[in-house]
């Protein structure tokens, strides 16, 4: 892992957060459908039962075999919008903390995805910036609402 893909999912994932917090000042913010629960609540369920163990698969050597993960029709109105910021906190840093303690070459292990073919350890964080980033665009319009 490059210190710029760490780097960058550490940033992405304070702002998105520091973003959610202002915006749930407005009870009715929304981005779509989904409350700011809901994302919440979907973040932290996407670290942790898609990005955590399929990375550590993948770093483990067992070339696994990955669909496409969604959880976009779980519901998450039991969902504190806190305990689910503060759990996906705690699964980025986990995550964080076992890659960065992988070797180059457990690193470049691959596991195969049904829509991104031959994936490794370090594209698989690429892929999590990516997700981060898709939701960082939700926030900012709500933002953008917000603020006039």
């Amino acid at each position: 892992m490059t210190r710029t893909v760490s780097d960058e999912l550490v940033a992405s994932q304070q702002l998105v957060i520091a973003m959610m917090r202002i915006a749930a000042e407005d009870g009715s913010a929304r981005v779509g459908a989904w409350t700011l629960r809901d994302i919440a609540g979907h973040l932290a369920t996407t670290e942790r039962e898609c990005f955590e163990p399929r990375i550590r698969s993948i770093a483990a050597g067992e070339r696994p075999k990955f669909d496409y993960y969604t959880n976009d029709e779980r519901d998450f109105s039991g969902t504190q919008l806190e305990a689910a910021l503060e759990e996906w906190i705690a699964t980025r840093s986990r995550l964080l903390d076992y890659v960065g303690s992988l070797t180059d070459s457990e690193r470049a292990r691959v596991g195969f995805h049904d829509r991104y073919g031959e994936i490794s350890v370090d594209r698989y964080l690429e892929i999590a910036l990516d997700h981060d980033r898709d939701h960082l665009r939700g926030l900012e319009h709500v933002a953008g609402e917000l603020a006039r």
